[in-house]
């Protein structure tokens, strides 16, 4: 029987939300960033729509990588965390071009490929070793390949590890050369061999990367499928203008490899069918897709934090990707809202939302053409609009992906906590 106590045992937990059952199922998170629902990425708003659901059903601790301007939102009434330490972040751009800096990612990436190397912070397993013996966790969720070189801090604990690109993140670039770029790959697929055996359950966002990483570890790997907050109000695509839009954070390579391809192979066509068609780009890190900014049509937004707002003022969203692994949040984000999706074979993964509500054509003229039809076209968007938010209201409720979390948390444990 678990007798653990149920009131804050230091001042990093919070205090008691008035809960005086048993005990519920203690589950912290180690994360390389702060969920956020107001973040500029995409894995920074997925982790914190599930935590929240997760900490309805469970108490939820959080470990994390933090920056400066994370501090703020940790504040807020509905931070779900009972439990929160956080380390600063040793790869920010002050350190980047400084040669100390420098000197240590090339002696960390020997054994680690560099994206781990840029999240390994030797305080990190002192301050796992204080989260187990302050919050007593009962499970540790891992989240993304670059933390899993924590797992060997977590022994003794039952570990669950998702997986959000099958164990190779996107971003692999090092500015090597493709040498360096080809070394790192090799770097991935090590990593994945040694360190994702050590979880005692493995997961990806995907069943696609499911399969892949299931090859590549040789055990099997669970699905964790997507949520989102969905408004209670969703926006109104036929009434917008003729305009599409692409949404991402451009530090990560897919996003401005896909608005390039984008702006140089689709928009043209959409202003031969209507020389009004605009394409807006919106995204942080919007720096990296600037040469974009004066081809007719493109209008570039950097990061614009009212996603009701901007996508209030598009008739679909455009976003089609040709690299990466993963599910698309911007793709569930416009679904949540009610706007329509045009997207590829690569940039659906991860998502099931059926015709009108998302449109999958392979090829800038198929693209093109399915935008097309929605940009001349208010009532077929306002109709694709109609049946995007439906689907949302069916499948992206948090709470449905929080109970099978919570259920394979406790599979996980010698013994079921007393009810």
């Amino acid at each position: 029987m678990n007798t653990r106590p149920t009131t804050p045992l230091d001042a990093g937990l919070n205090p008691p939300d008035g809960h005086c059952g048993p005990p519920r199922l203690r589950i912290l998170l180690l994360s390389p960033f702060v969920p956020d629902r107001t973040a500029a990425h995409g894995g920074g708003i997925y982790l914190a729509t599930l935590a929240a659901a997760l900490a309805r059903q469970a108490e939820i601790g959080l470990v994390a990588l933090s920056r400066p301007t994370d501090a703020p939102r940790l504040r807020g009434a509905d931070t779900p965390w009972r439990y929160q330490q956080l380390l600063p972040h040793l790869d920010v751009p002050e350190q980047r071009d400084r040669l100390a800096h420098r000197l240590r990612m090339l002696w960390y990436w020997r054994r680690l490929p560099l994206v781990a190397a840029k999240h390994w912070q030797p305080q990190m397993p002192a301050l796992l070793a204080r989260a187990r013996a302050e919050f007593r966790p009962d499970v540790v969720f891992v989240e993304m390949a670059q933390m899993a070189q924590y797992l060997p801090y977590l022994r003794g604990i039952p570990t669950v590890l998702t997986d959000h690109e099958a164990g190779c993140p996107a971003n692999t670039q090092t500015g090597l050369g493709a040498i360096g770029d080809r070394r790192d790959c090799r770097l991935w697929r090590d990593y994945a061999r040694r360190y994702y055996p050590q979880a005692s359950l493995l997961q990806t966002v995907t069943a696609e990367d499911a399969e892949t990483l299931q090859g590549l570890v040789g055990r099997a790997v669970e699905v964790r499928h997507p949520t989102f907050d969905v408004p209670g109000v969703p926006v109104a695509p036929g009434t917008a203008p003729a305009r599409a839009l692409f949404l991402g954070d451009y530090n990560h390579r897919p996003n401005p490899e896909a608005a390039a391809m984008l702006v140089r192979d689709v928009l043209p066509l959409l202003r031969a069918a209507d020389p009004a068609a605009e394409l807006w780009l919106a995204g942080s890190h919007s720096e990296h897709v600037q040469s974009l900014a004066n081809a007719p049509g493109v209008r570039l937004l950097g990061f614009v934090p009212d996603l009701h707002g901007l996508f209030g003022q598009v008739r679909l969203l455009l976003a089609p990707l040709l690299s990466g692994g993963g599910f698309r949040m911007k793709s569930v984000a416009a679904l949540a809202h009610g706007l329509p999706v045009v997207t590829n074979r690569l940039g659906a993964r991860g998502c099931t939302a059926p015709a009108p509500a998302r449109t999958i054509a392979e090829g800038p003229r198929a693209l093109a053409d399915a935008a097309i039809e929605l940009l001349r076209s208010p009532p077929a968007a306002a109709a694709a609009g109609r049946a995007a938010f439906q689907w949302a209201r069916d499948n992206l409720t948090g709470d449905v992906v929080a109970t099978t979390q919570v259920q394979r948390a406790a599979r996980l444990l010698p013994a079921p906590l007393a009810r």
